[in-house]
C-alpha cells in the first residue's frame, strides 16, 4: 500500500486502491520466503522487493503489481525471467490489458 500511495496520479492511485479489495490471501514470511528473497537479492533486487516477490510466488499469485518501472523491467530481463513463477506488471498497464481482453471489440 505504501507504494500505491506514492503514485502522484490520483486517478491511477484510486483505481489501484480499489483493486486491493480483491486481495484474498495472506502469506506469512517463513524460512522459505527468506531463502528465495536472498536468492533474488543475488540477482540485484533490493531486499524489500525480493521479499515481496518471494511472498507473491509463495502465495501462487497470478501477477505481482508494482509501480516501480525499473523493478518491472528487471523482472523481464532474460537473467531473471526464467527464475520467477509470477508475472510482474505495472498496475495501470496490467489493468488496461485486462480491460482490453474483456472487451476486445471496444478497441476498434
Amino acid at each position: 500500500m505504501v507504494e500505491v500511495l506514492k503514485n502522484p496520479n490520483s486517478n491511477q492511485r484510486n483505481m489501484i486502491k480499489d483493486l486491493l479489495n480483491y486481495a484474498h490471501h495472506t502469506v506469512y514470511v517463513s524460512e522459505q520466503e527468506i531463502l528465495k528473497a536472498i536468492h533474488l537479492e543475488l540477482l540485484s533486487f533490493k531486499s524489500e522487493d525480493a521479499l515481496h516477490l518471494a511472498c507473491a510466488e509463495r502465495g501462487n499469485a497470478d501477477v505481482f503489481l508494482t509501480t516501480d518501472d525499473k523493478f518491472v523491467r528487471k523482472t523481464k530481463s532474460i537473467q531473471v525471467r526464467n527464475k520467477l513463477s509470477v508475472q510482474v506488471e505495472n498496475p495501470y498497464t496490467w489493468l488496461q490489458e485486462v480491460l482490453k481482453n474483456e472487451h476486445p471489440s471496444d478497441t476498434k
